[in-house]
């Protein structure tokens, strides 16, 4: 339908080539509501991740083109950066009980402010031109680009960690009630402050992979991707605070909103519209989780008990 749909506009995007641009999109929107729809089931939202992009890819591109540290290091400095910040989020949310929102929102503008310290206004580095390899396209595994076998990485880690992880399960539960959870032993501030952490530490991964996309460590190169990433986690049916949400549909959505993209843009319309777009989508699915959540969850609970129900074994 998408393919058929950008043949209306443009007789090229129907192709192999715009699939792959598609999905190597789409990557970057999966990892960054990857971290989002976990602090979202809890009840957070993380306004922090154009920043955490920013300083991840700045520390790698600084490292490796300025000071010549090997790209591996960079990398792991850029992790253990983001997830510093992380940490500092959760840490002020639980123990102060300042509202997400508020607390992610003024640590982005904290970060956008030492990033451009660390690069003293000079032109954004270049980034290590392995992540370029592997992240622009033109790395190829089998003839197929290794974003794309990338996308299938992270689409089943995420699974695994969301749905089938210890961590994942207390994460639900948290986010579901964390008067009962409190109840149940677990350790509810350590699980809240994780969330923030592993939050933290995708949106370094995706500033790292968006750095190889874009060849270049900008300050603004997170900030195309904070509405997908949120519109990608209410779309895929998380409701927020309800411990509620499903990896799998997330994915999905991530990648219907790339194509409704892609589409748009092969249109001409600018980047405004865009945003117009995700506005829209992000206002309907919250307007829709209020006035029928109740539905919405009976419909979810029924797909998981089809999904958890034992295969009936025939009589002989």
């Amino acid at each position: 339908m998408a393919l058929f749909a950008g043949r209306l506009f443009s007789a090229g995007l129907p192709s192999w080539t715009a699939a792959e641009a598609i999905l190597t999109q789409s990557l970057f929107v999966a990892v960054l509501a990857f971290g989002q729809g976990l602090i979202m089931l809890i009840g957070g939202l993380d306004l922090s991740i154009p920043g955490v992009v920013a300083l991840s890819a700045t520390i790698v591109a600084l490292s490796t083109s300025v000071y010549g540290v090997e790209t591996w290091l960079a990398v792991l400095l850029a992790l253990i950066a983001s997830a510093l910040v992380g940490l500092l989020d959760g840490y002020l949310i639980s123990r102060f009980k300042i509202p997400a929102f508020i607390v992610t929102l003024a640590m982005g503008g904290i970060l956008i402010g030492l990033t451009i310290g660390f690069t003293f206004g000079r032109q954004a580095p270049s980034a290590p031109p392995i992540l370029i390899e592997l992240f622009s396209g033109s790395g190829k595994i089998f003839g197929i680009g290794i974003p794309i076998v990338v996308f299938l990485i992270v689409g089943a880690l995420g699974y695994v960690i969301q749905a089938r992880s210890r961590f994942g399960r207390s994460v639900h539960l948290f986010g579901s009630s964390p008067a009962a959870a409190r109840i149940a032993g677990m350790p509810v501030r350590r699980i809240e402050v994780s969330v923030y952490v592993v939050g933290a530490l995708a949106s370094g991964v995706g500033g790292i992979m968006l750095l190889g996309f874009s060849g270049n460590a900008r300050l603004s190169l997170g900030d195309a991707w904070l509405m997908p990433a949120i519109a990608a986690v209410l779309v895929g049916g998380t409701i927020i605070g309800s411990g509620f949400g499903f990896w799998q549909s997330t994915l999905m959505a991530t990648v219907l909103l790339t194509t409704i993209t892609v589409v748009i843009g092969a249109t001409g319309l600018s980047q405004g519209w865009k945003d117009v777009l995700y506005g829209v989508i992000i206002l309907i699915a919250l307007s829709f989780m209020r006035r029928d959540g109740g539905a919405l969850k009976r419909v979810f609970a029924g797909l998981r008990k089809t999904q958890e129900r034992p295969a009936v074994q025939s009589a002989p």
